[in-house]
């Protein structure tokens, strides 16, 4: 069986409705790869929360000229999924307010999801990378998610 093996997005707005249509993208991709349900959550959550640090984080409230590049890619050589956000922005703390006050613990958050997570800030912008190495437990509900697919095809 074929997998769809990345997803490449560039020069996306940095607005909120722009990246949860990267969501909706990545939820379609992950549903198509051979992971079960924890998996593709660790993944998505992972991601979308990297993709809501470079909005609130690279470039001030009203700046609409802010974009973010976005890649996520399946390599089943190497028994991994890899995601990178990179914004092309400068550190900013976000606005204050009280909804955002319960926030900050993104990086926390992600690097407990992933396998690995490097973060490279620098004057052009941010690169965040995360890995999943993926081992049989990833792979185990899967198997027979595809049978039980086969079985319905089959009646």
């Amino acid at each position: 069986m074929l997998f769809p093996d990345e997803i490449r997005s560039s020069g996306v707005r940095a607005d909120p409705t722009e990246i949860a249509g990267l969501r909706v993208v990545t939820r379609r991709w992950l549903a198509k790869l051979p992971l079960n349900e924890d998996r593709r959550q660790d993944i998505l959550l992972a991601s979308y929360e990297a993709l809501a640090n470079a909005v609130e984080h690279a470039y001030a409230p009203d700046d609409a000229h802010g974009t973010l590049d976005y890649e996520a890619a399946y390599l089943p050589d190497e028994g991994e999924v890899v995601v990178r956000v990179v914004d092309h922005g400068s550190w900013h703390d976000a606005v204050d307010s009280d909804a955002r006050r319960s926030r900050g613990h993104g990086l926390t958050l992600i690097r407990n999801l992933a396998s690995d997570v490097q973060v490279s800030a620098g004057p052009k912008g941010t690169v965040v990378e995360m890995r999943w190495v993926l081992d049989e437990t990833d792979r185990a509900g899967d198997d027979r998610a595809e049978d039980e697919l086969s079985s319905h095809d089959a009646s």
